[in-house]
């Protein structure tokens, strides 16, 4: 009898079909470069709200990630992508049907749409390389999926911070991009669904009892949490903290805020040799990456030393994100695998949910460090994960 649960050989165009998929994943950066344009079209809303709903899509995307890893054995991996995104991009298209609106509850409603459909296709790219390939390779296209994600975020940015100079509402046009590479992936991605369960990927063999999660995963999300707040964070505030100096208008604010999907492209394309370079203290490498980016951020002058740190940021954070997910694929066993990709995918999506929240419990612990006092509790952050993640070498990431 053929030993299904093996690596099977995907064609070329099968890895063409699963790394469109992480076009679709750079879609949460969309709206970033237009908060301030929100502020101005609804100018009796506090900017708290408007970064609110900016950043529920990732809270909402959280339950949305685990429940559609739980389950992508049963219902099926293409079905998830196309569901998943067919609805966050036309529920994140609406209010450009609503130019006249000036009740910011419209957008909020968007954004939980948002969150709905980028939950459920946020495991589907992770789980379909976990379940095909193994070793290096897995970790080589985990990378390419990074540097994919961010390539298309920064087109989501910048599209959507030209779309922006027309009126507030175009910027929403910006979500309707992804279905081109949702079709891509839909005729050419190999269908996991029988690999899954072959593999036990969701409920092991039958009359087995499913093997616990290690408490190692919790740890590696809970760091990945905190290394994807730093980069997020500043993501959120960088119009805002631009503005507040009087650094960059919000044209160039997106710029900038694209230098961190130049860093996670980056990121991508060097994942193996730093793997190999650092091996086990790969996550204390790029946690010190993440701390040193906040610097510049703290001390810049200028636009472009500021964007010098965002791009330190997206290096490191994205390195360290995707060394978490190699982690996590390396010790999960195999039934729950889907699970434990749709709570690394749920990560990614809180960092951007917990963001505004530090940005504003600084200024209100420290009020006299103004937007500066985020930047000083996210290096403490970032620099304590740093020394665990030296002192203490992850052994779950395999070279």
């Amino acid at each position: 009898m053929r030993d299904e649960t093996k690596a099977t050989t995907v064609p070329l165009k099968g890895v063409i079909g699963i790394l469109a998929l992480y076009c679709v994943m750079g879609e949460f950066t969309i709206l970033t470069p237009s908060i301030a344009a929100f502020a101005r079209h609804f100018a009796g809303t506090p900017i708290t709200t408007i970064m609110f709903a900016n950043s529920i899509t990732g809270i909402v995307s959280v339950p949305m990630s685990i429940l559609s890893g739980a389950v992508l054995a049963k219902v099926g991996f293409k079905r998830a992508a196309v569901v998943g995104t067919v609805t966050m991009s036309l529920g994140g298209a609406l209010p450009f049907l609503l130019p006249s609106i000036t009740d910011y509850t419209y957008v909020i409603v968007s954004r939980i749409i948002v969150g709905i459909g980028l939950g459920i296709v946020m495991p589907v790219g992770s789980a379909t390389i976990v379940a095909f390939f193994e070793g290096e390779e897995r970790s080589r296209l985990l990378g390419y999926g990074t540097t994919i994600q961010f390539v298309f975020a920064l087109v989501y940015t910048t599209a959507a911070g030209f779309l922006t100079e027309i009126q507030w509402n175009y910027p929403f046009l910006a979500y309707l991009i992804g279905l081109g590479p949702l079709c891509v992936s839909v005729a050419w991605m190999p269908e996991a669904k029988a690999r899954a369960r072959s593999q036990r990927l969701l409920c092991g063999p039958r009359g087995a009892t499913a093997k616990r999660m290690p408490g190692a995963v919790w740890g590696y999300a809970a760091f990945t949490l905190v290394a994807w707040t730093c980069v997020t964070t500043v993501q959120v505030i960088t119009s805002t903290v631009l503005d507040v100096r009087g650094l960059a208008g919000p044209g160039e604010a997106a710029l900038v805020i694209n230098c961190c999907g130049i860093g996670s492209i980056v990121s991508g394309l060097v994942f193996l040799p730093a793997l190999r370079m650092f091996g086990t203290r790969l996550f204390g490498a790029s946690a010190v990456l993440v701390g040193a980016g906040l610097v510049p951020c703290l001390l810049a002058s200028s636009s472009v030393a500021y964007a010098l740190g965002v791009f330190m940021l997206g290096l490191g954070g994205s390195t360290f994100f995707t060394a978490a997910q190699n982690a996590v694929g390396n010790i999960t066993p195999q039934e729950r695998i889907p699970f434990a990709s749709g709570l690394m995918s749920s990560v990614m999506s809180l960092g951007p949910f917990v963001g505004p929240y530090v940005f504003a419990a600084s200024m209100a612990l420290v009020p006299s460090w103004g937007e500066n006092a985020a930047f000083i509790i996210l290096m403490a952050a970032a620099f304590a994960s740093a020394a665990f993640g030296l002192a203490h070498p992850m052994r779950a990431l395999k070279v």
